[in-house]
This record gives structure tokens, C-alpha cells and sequence, in this order.
């Protein structure tokens, strides 16, 4: 069976049309529903262009589970969920050939999907922007002294979270909400599971945008900063699901240094 890639956006964006025709004569290219969310909500002409490079065949890649689902998976299982591939949509389908087409507009059903998945999606950043504004009860010198000792500090806590197995007293703290099934031991866990990877890369990205704001974190903010913080969560899920997969490609000089950092076996593509 050829081996599998989730791919990111920043890497569909900036590889030629022959690249990706390349790659998909002998791997399996994983599209996230993060992946697919942003590629049908870009602007144009980065929409048309970005779907113009999936060879025009049935199945030009395989459509996997969001993060979300395999943490699921593994809270009623208590076993790992296993790689993304392993959680492809069971289903025949080609790309509208429309969406090469720069003057193409979604049907009413695909904008009201689109809609849903942006309410759920404002969810997510909020919480996210929750989690960033307790960073510093983990790194509490992290925006301490020059701004050498900062970059210092901000690299020592980056391999920190990197450290294999680092996370796992911090997630035999955590409990689950009122109500909820109990998460799997923490004896058990390890980098193989989704929920482990979850809680290291929404602790990089956490890290980031806390330093990149100074600590500050607005309630209200503008558009451009929320565009961005949302950015940083969709890439959080595409990340998530190329450290499962052990195979991601990505363009963005940030994912490349985490992914280097905590998936140092893994095989990247740029």
C-alpha cells in the first residue's frame, strides 16, 4: 500500500500543478476537513488555483477524519485511534470541475456547510485564545529579560514541550468535563496518540501567539488578528494529524521547526 501525506496549505499553495501529480502517482495525499474548510473559503484566485493542481481523476486524495474525532475514538476505546489514513472517507467522489473556475460560487447546501464550519470554527479559536492566556503558568520567564534571554527562553520551552513524554504528568492532571467518560490512563498514553499530540502542538502554538502578543491577549480584536488566530488553529489540526500520519507537507517556516522538533523521524516535505 503507498505510504500516505496530509498535506497543508501553505504546501498545495507554493508546489507546482506537476508536484502534486508527482507525489500523488505514488502516495496517498490526506486532505483534513481543516485543509478543505480553508481551501474553499480562499480567496480568489487562491481558491480556483489551489484545486486546479489535484489531478482530475476519482479519488484524487483521500478525506480524513478531523483531530476531534480520533481523540473521541480514544476516550470510548482507551486504545490509540492509529494513523489518519487508517480513517479515510469511505467513498467515490471527483472535485466539482467548477472550482477551477475563479467565477465559481458554492451552491446554497456547500455555503451553509461552510457556515456551520465557520461557527464551529469561532468556538475553537476562542477557546484557544483561553488556553494561550495561561502560557506563562507554564513558562513564567518566557518574556523575562533581553530579548536574546527571551528567544532563549522561548527555544528552551519549545524543545521542552518536544521532549518525548514530557506532556504526560501534565495530562495526568487533566480532568474531564462533568458528565464526560474518563480519559485513558496516563500509563498508557504516548506520542502514538492523538490525544498526546493534541496537547503538544496546541501547547507550541500557544506559546507562539503569547510571545507574538506580548501576553496580552484582547478580548475584542480585530479581524486581521482574528483571521490569523484562526489560521493558527486550523494549521494546529492539519499538524496534529501529520505527526499521527508520521508524513506532513507543509511550506511554513514554523510548522518545519516544530515538526523537526517533535517529529524528528517523521518525513517532511517542502
Amino acid at each position: 500500500m503507498q505510504s500516505a501525506i496530509i498535506l497543508d496549505k501553505s504546501f498545495l499553495q507554493g508546489s507546482k500543478k506537476a508536484r502534486i501529480h508527482e507525489l500523488a502517482q505514488t502516495h496517498r495525499l490526506l486532505v483534513s476537513d481543516a485543509l478543505f474548510y480553508e481551501l474553499l473559503t480562499a480567496s480568489e484566485p487562491g481558491r480556483s488555483r489551489c484545486f486546479s493542481k489535484f489531478p482530475p481523476i476519482d479519488n484524487p486524495v483521500d478525506l480524513v477524519d478531523h483531530i476531534g474525532t480520533l481523540m473521541r475514538l480514544e476516550i470510548d476505546s482507551h486504545t490509540p485511534a492509529g494513523k489518519p489514513s487508517t480513517h479515510c472517507e469511505k467513498l467515490r467522489f471527483q472535485f466539482n470541475p467548477c472550482m477551477v473556475n475563479p467565477e465559481y460560487e458554492l451552491p446554497d447546501e456547500g455555503r451553509h456547510s461552510v457556515n456551520e464550519q465557520t461557527a464551529q470554527l469561532r468556538s475553537e479559536v476562542l477557546s484557544f485564545m483561553d488556553r494561550c492566556s495561561s502560557i506563562d503558568s507554564f513558562f513564567p520567564k518566557i518574556l523575562v529579560g533581553s530579548q536574546a534571554q527571551q528567544v532563549q527562553a522561548r527555544e528552551e520551552a519549545e524543545r521542552a514541550i518536544a521532549e518525548p513524554s514530557a506532556l504526560i504528568p501534565f495530562y495526568a492532571s487533566l480532568e474531564p468535563p462533568p458528565g464526560q467518560q474518563p480519559l485513558p490512563s496516563a500509563s498508557i498514553v504516548t506520542e502514538k496518540w492523538a490525544l498526546y499530540r493534541w496537547l503538544q502542538v496546541q501547547l507550541l502554538f500557544s506559546l507562539d501567539l503569547y510571545v507574538r502578543y506580548r501576553g496580552v491577549i484582547p478580548e475584542n480584536i480585530s479581524p486581521t488578528m482574528y483571521e490569523k488566530i484562526e489560521h493558527d488553529v486550523l494549521d494546529a489540526q492539519v499538524m496534529m494529524l501529520g505527526c499521527l500520519e508520521g508524513a506532513f507537507a507543509t511550506r511554513e517556516k514554523k510548522l518545519i521547526r516544530w515538526w523537526n522538533l517533535i517529529c524528528p523521524d517523521g518525513t517532511l516535505y517542502v
